[in-house]
């Protein structure tokens, strides 16, 4: 009986929808929205990057979708999708080197999310994903605002989210930003984690490594 299951369990492990993870801080109900303050009006248009700062369970891993929540949009509804690998996974991602970048429009979906497939990005220990967005300043009643793009979930641990503005992102150097802070820094009124999930599969490494301990029990198995 025991030498039928383990090779079942042995071909499991190398079925890429098993071996998939899933990164995420957000409990799927990302309630509160976060963008520009009135007080930025003498600045105009504010340029926004948002995102979650993660860990790989394995040495290297490929980020294959991204699934972001958004709120209020301008009305260019343009967002950039941002995936950045740090070098020294110090959970900080303000030196983190981009690997990724496209953009897509984006939607307002409430607690739905979008979802882009990315292919497969490379990340290995700390990576940060990120969403960007330029928040228009506009006067409705002729009072100015900004829209409020971020959605988050404020019960959601904030140490591992990070915003910045600035006129215009340094995406290459995230820590010359006119302004950066993690969600739980002082500016922030109400802390919480982004609705930014990824998902990824082992490096082709990986995936071989446990195709070939697969491969050797049945080997064994059947000796």
């Amino acid at each position: 009986m025991l030498t039928r299951v383990i090779p079942v369990v042995a071909l499991a492990l190398v079925t890429p929808a098993a071996l998939s993870a899933d990164y995420l801080y957000d409990d799927g109900v990302s309630s509160v929205l976060l963008g520009p303050p009135d007080s930025f009006e003498e600045f105009g248009d504010i340029d926004m990057l948002w995102g979650n700062y993660f860990f790989t369970d394995d040495p290297t891993e490929q980020v294959t979708t991204v699934s972001f929540g958004l709120g209020s949009l301008s009305a260019d509804p343009t967002v950039s999708i941002w995936i950045f690998d740090d070098p020294d996974n110090d959970a900080d991602p303000t030196n983190a080197v981009p690997v990724f970048s496209t953009t897509t429009t984006g939607v307002n979906l409430g607690f739905d999310f979008n979802v882009l497939d990315v292919g497969s990005v490379d990340v290995s220990g700390g990576f940060f994903v990120a969403i960007g967005h330029l928040a228009e300043l506009s006067y409705p009643g002729g009072s100015p605002d900004y829209p409020a793009p971020a959605r988050f979930d404020p019960d959601a641990r904030p140490d591992r989210s990070w915003f910045f503005y600035d006129d215009d992102i340094p995406e290459h150097d995230l820590a010359s930003s006119g302004f950066a802070s993690r969600m739980d820094g002082p500016f922030v009124p109400i802390q919480g984690a982004f609705a930014i999930r990824a998902t990824t599969v082992p490096a082709p490494a990986t995936a071989g490594a446990l195709a070939g301990l697969a491969a050797l029990r049945r080997r064994r198995r059947s000796g």
